[in-house]
């Protein structure tokens, strides 16, 4: 069985299956040859699936954006972690089209905190980086996280700690809280949601069980479909608590996003992990559901 991650690139191949058969040309690279590995791993009804679902959106994208012949290629995974969440980008007529392939997810990122990863310098927040209050309380939170694990040669289990969300949870994301007030500014507001959204204009599509979504998202002017206004002000900061434990940031002009904490393994590490939603969109943002 294919996992989460073979999945989503298999259907980024059946995204550019659909855009073959529309005319264009593959340019080939060691992405384009691995995203053909996972589409092979799925099984026969979920390669129907997908290129039903990519045939679909293709159509509708290339309507949108009036274009009708070029080339295209796949991107690797390391150019996301410079900000570009495109999977494919299409190269028509001196422009250049992404789109991001996702299945039956619409997350936006699954960032790591630790006490060596400075995340307001690596998110484009602030140049100057973290502070030293913020500094002192993750070095605090993640050495004992690293001792725990080095105690037990790397065998604790998470399930095992006595009270995680209130030893390790709750303190990381209220210094987090506080070290998002303490750089609020209208351009951290704006680059904190380029470094989640992305840092070129692309249209999402996600691939569902009965139907697939698009949502164009252009934020630079580079497509046909309403520009969307970054933020320049946070709103406010609540707090998500039972099964959830979390923060969510509401900044103006529509945008809001879910911070939600979690271990990523079952055992002990000095990280946790981010999965990043967006609670709420603009409302010009173009949005399209095809179903089946």
């Amino acid at each position: 069985m294919a996992s989460k991650v073979e999945n989503g690139k298999g259907f980024e191949w059946a995204v550019g299956l659909a855009l073959i058969e529309s005319g264009f040309s593959l340019i080939p690279n060691s992405a384009s040859e691995q995203n053909l590995r996972c589409f092979n791993k799925a099984n026969l009804a979920q390669k129907n699936l997908f290129r039903k679902n990519a045939r679909k959106a293709i159509a509708h994208i290339l309507m949108k954006e009036e274009v009708n012949i070029g080339r295209f290629e796949y991107l690797s995974d390391g150019i996301g972690q410079d900000g570009d969440v495109r999977d494919i980008v299409i190269h028509a007529d001196s422009r250049e089209v992404g789109v991001s392939c996702k299945t039956n997810h619409g997350a936006y990122k699954h960032s790591r905190l630790s006490d060596n990863v400075d995340f307001v310098k690596k998110w484009g927040l602030n140049p100057d980086g973290w502070s030293l209050e913020y500094e002192e309380v993750v070095r605090d939170i993640f050495g004992r996280l690293r001792n725990i694990k080095k105690e037990s040669l790397g065998s604790a289990l998470w399930k095992d700690q006595p009270d995680v969300p209130n030893d390790y949870y709750w303190p990381v994301l209220d210094a987090f809280e506080k070290e998002i007030k303490r750089v609020e500014s209208p351009s951290m507001c704006s680059n904190l949601v380029r470094y989640l959204v992305g840092n070129h204009d692309f249209y999402k599509v996600v691939s569902r069980k009965n139907m697939v979504e698009i949502l164009g998202f252009n934020l630079f002017r580079s497509l046909n479909v309403a520009v969307l206004k970054l933020p320049d002000k946070i709103i406010g900061i609540r707090s998500n608590n039972g099964s959830q434990f979390a923060k969510t940031i509401t900044f103006n002009n529509g945008w809001e996003f879910n911070f939600r904490i979690h271990n990523a393994s079952s055992k002990v590490e000095p990280s946790l992990k981010f999965d990043i939603t967006a609670t709420a969109l603009p409302p010009k943002l173009y949005q399209h559901h095809l179903q089946h």
